[in-house]
């Protein structure tokens, strides 16, 4: 808009006389201005420079004439006031503007009226204030009501200040940063924000979706919400870009008008829980690709396993951790039937005796909980109903994260196996019943013929003395080892009769030594013996003590038996504790035998390795069978004159 022209009477001056007397002799402040623009060359006023106060404007500014200082320098408040706003505008527009404030900040405590006009480069402006003015008691509510309002705004920034969020105000249409809070600031270490535009501070932003969405709040004047946006940002000037992540809330900020004059942003920095879902995500991935990597090789493995085990003779099943049917295997499935779906579909219960299902559904259901292998003898209903008599074995099959994958076994046809066992159980009851009764039979016998023997000897004569001398004492010897040997029968069958029926005790183990010496205390004698015991590993065990006594009677009765006659006999009988199981141990320093050649046959019946003195050969394999009938077991070392060691593993307590 041209300027109108001087009054007439005006016009015979200088114009530059008028202008300087009228600017000197107002009662009315005037400062003229030029802008500054952003370093960007964006062409946004970020702040004025002072080029000239009249003297009303230095006497109510308390300022020299030119300023060294800038126009937000002086007044930095100016823009949460909107003076600063009110300059802009009038610069840009070109049109006059009037603007009236209380502003109260800044060591100024009066109310302004403000007028604003460009002119050339620069901008004019006018003011008046009533600091020496009584004030009108419109101005007075004007400036109660202003203070309350900047009393509010105080509080109102000094929470924007202290909020744990980033949160800042852009104002106008290039978004120029009017207020930061520290939150805001410590994103940007080192990168100045305020007074600048946007695009100014932060030129990463230039083509970013967060610049448009900002600039759509600023027109348009609606909220915008969104959550984990991804920002590539400079934490500082010239530095790399670093992915950031943030949830924000754009809201634009209206001045009294209603109109817009920038965006309140509440930022909430979420990187780290971005990153963290991010790599969980990640994390997930892997470990389901690897899931269906074990997936993909264990049905690789069961097929192969089920082409095996189809063609495998003996039955393969596998059940899963509740017990259910998972599969069974061809030679399975032709034993019961049934297809493998109707064999799943009816379980493996169906087909079992019913006098062995509780125990099976037990043992499988122990096995499972311990996760120890599954044994058990059954019988199973095969496909023609007859009932067959199966062992069944399994063992645990697991996952690589270690979790049950279920049992795998196998199972075997018995039924022949058991009967022939029940045969030669029978067969050997009615031997060891024979013997029993044979020994019995055959003891009279032999005492009438021992008694008739006698009675010749008394009754007759030999017409060769030599002859009677040669034949009565082999007569009278076959007689007697006809005796110990019938003897020895009968203690066989009686021990092997009692021995299965006998039960454990705590038998002490001195006490029970001492009885056995005591009783071959004369062969002791004979022989020089001298026996020493150490029974401080366990002084006591868990044997049936009649058993346990006939084991010590036939093992140091052999000691003494055959003992070296060319030295004393020295029989040394311990305890030690292997494994938990109590070791029994007889060593002698007697005749020896070679125990790696004879072995094997040392504990046969009737078997003999020394003949000089009389014997039976029933004495160990008598202790042979006690051991083995209590689980425990023999183990012998011996040399030629070197004595021998007797280890007996006593087995179950």
């Amino acid at each position: 808009m041209p300027s109108p022209p001087l009054p007439l009477p005006l016009r015979a001056l200088a114009a530059e006389s008028v202008l300087s007397d009228l600017l000197a002799v107002s009662i009315t402040g005037v400062i003229y201005y030029t802008p500054i623009y952003d370093a960007a060359g964006t062409g946004t006023i970020v702040d004025f420079t002072f080029e000239y106060l009249n003297p009303a404007a230095q006497r109510m500014m308390h300022m020299p004439e030119v300023p060294a200082v800038t126009h937000n320098q002086q007044w930095p408040h100016s823009k949460a006031h909107g003076t600063f706003a009110f300059h802009v505008e009038a610069f840009e527009t070109g049109e006059p503007r009037e603007y009236n404030i209380n502003y109260q900040a800044d060591g100024y405590d009066n109310y302004y009226r403000l007028a604003a006009r460009r002119t050339g480069d620069g901008l004019l402006v006018s003011f008046t204030d009533t600091s020496d003015q009584p004030r009108t008691p419109v101005e007075v509510a004007l400036r109660e009501a202003q203070a309350r309002t900047e009393q509010q705004r105080a509080q109102l920034e000094g929470l924007f200040m202290q909020a744990p969020a980033a949160l800042c105000r852009l104002d106008g249409p290039d978004l120029v940063y009017a207020l930061v809070n520290p939150v805001y600031q410590q994103l940007f270490p080192g990168r100045p924000l305020l007074g600048l535009p946007l695009l100014t501070a932060l030129p990463e932003l230039r083509g970013h979706a967060v610049w448009a969405t900002l600039q759509r709040v600023y027109h348009s004047g609606e909220t915008h919400v969104d959550q984990g946006v991804h920002i590539p940002l400079a934490r500082t000037p010239g530095g790399p870009l670093e992915d950031y992540y943030f949830n924000y809330i754009f809201q634009a900020d209206f001045d009294a008008e209603s109109r817009p004059r920038g965006v309140l942003v509440y930022a909430f920095d979420v990187t780290h829980d971005v990153r963290v879902s991010q790599e969980l995500q990640q994390l997930n991935q892997e470990l389901e690709t690897r899931v269906q990597e074990r997936t993909a090789a264990l049905q690789e493995t069961e097929a192969r396993f089920r082409i095996m085990a189809d063609a495998a003779p003996n039955q393969v099943w596998a059940v899963n951790p509740d017990g259910t049917i998972r599969y069974a295997n061809q030679a399975f499935l032709n034993f019961v039937g049934v297809s493998l779906e109707q064999y799943v579909a009816t379980g493996w219960a169906a087909y079992l005796h019913p006098e062995e299902l509780d125990l099976a559904r037990n043992t499988l259901a122990e096995a499972i909980e311990t996760r120890n292998l599954y044994t058990l003898e059954h019988r199973m209903r095969r496909h023609d109903g007859q009932y067959r008599w199966l062992l069944a074995q399994g063992a645990p099959s697991f996952y690589p994260n270690g979790d049950l994958y279920g049992y795998v076994g196998s199972a075997i046809d018995i039924t022949e196996l058991k009967q022939t066992n029940e045969r030669l159980t029978r067969t050997n009851q009615d031997l060891d019943n024979f013997v029993y009764a044979a020994s019995h039979d055959l003891k009279q016998p032999v005492n009438n013929l021992g008694g008739l023997f006698e009675e010749l000897r008394r009754s007759i004569s030999f017409a060769d003395l030599t002859e009677e001398q040669l034949l009565m004492p082999l007569i009278q010897d076959a007689l007697q080892q006809l005796g110990h040997t019938i003897d020895d029968l009968a203690a066989l069958g009686q021990a092997q009769q009692t021995s299965e029926a006998a039960l454990s005790e705590e038998v002490p183990l001195a006490d029970l030594l001492e009885e056995v010496v005591n009783t071959l205390e004369p062969q002791a004698r004979a022989a020089r013996a001298r026996i020493t015991v150490d029974f401080a590993a366990r002084p006591a065990v868990a044997f049936a003590r009649a058993n346990l006594r006939t084991v010590l009677l036939n093992l140091l009765s052999n000691s003494l038996k055959y003992a070296d006659p060319a030295r004393p006999a020295r029989i040394h009988v311990s305890v030690w504790v292997e494994e938990g199981q109590p070791v029994l141990v007889v060593e002698d320093n007697g005749l020896g035998f070679d125990a790696e050649k004879h072995g094997t046959e040392l504990f046969q019946l009737f078997r003999r390795l020394h003949t000089h003195t009389p014997g039976s050969g029933v004495g160990l394999y008598l202790v042979n069978r006690i051991v083995q009938a209590h689980g425990g077991s023999i183990a012998v070392d011996s040399q030629p004159g070197a004595g021998a060691t007797f280890r007996i593993r006593l087995g179950r307590a």
